[in-house]
């Protein structure tokens, strides 16, 4: 980056200002991150230019949050606004599929019951079936003897 010089492209900075990064325990200069945790998520902070995610033992393990005082929210257009909204219509979004998994519990559990019922009525039917079968062959033998 250049020292004091502005920048009159579209970004969401109106001035890039060089910033001396501080040395990690590697004695190199730190590399600037960016925190996507939703704790942080957008904040800048100093890292370990040797740090590689999902490698054990990667770097030296030197972090430092970013002091710019021009980087007040951290995050550009209220974009942490927008991730609460987003938790929170999550949340209700959570509530509701629970809410809709235990009435199909109960549907399920109605629908089962009825199942039952109607194979209870199959069988009784069967049964009745049957026995007027037999009532009418009793019957017809009756009448020719």
């Amino acid at each position: 980056m250049r020292q004091g010089s502005s920048c009159s492209s579209t970004s969401q900075f109106s001035s890039l200002k060089y910033v001396e990064p501080p040395l990690c325990k590697c004695e190199v200069a730190a590399f600037l991150r960016t925190s996507r945790t939703v704790e942080h998520y957008g904040w800048k902070f100093w890292g370990c230019r040797f740090y590689q995610k999902n490698v054990k033992d990667s770097g030296c393990g030197f972090f430092q949050w970013f002091n710019d005082e021009d980087d007040k929210e951290r995050m550009p257009g209220g974009e942490r606004m927008k991730i609460g909204d987003l938790e929170a219509a999550l949340d209700g979004t959570k509530l509701e599929l629970r809410s809709a998994l235990r009435e199909l519990k109960l549907k399920k559990k109605e629908l089962k019951e009825v199942k039952m019922e109607l194979n209870e009525g199959r069988k009784r039917m069967k049964n009745l079936c049957i026995l007027y079968f037999f009532l009418f062959a009793i019957n017809l033998y009756l009448i020719r003897v």
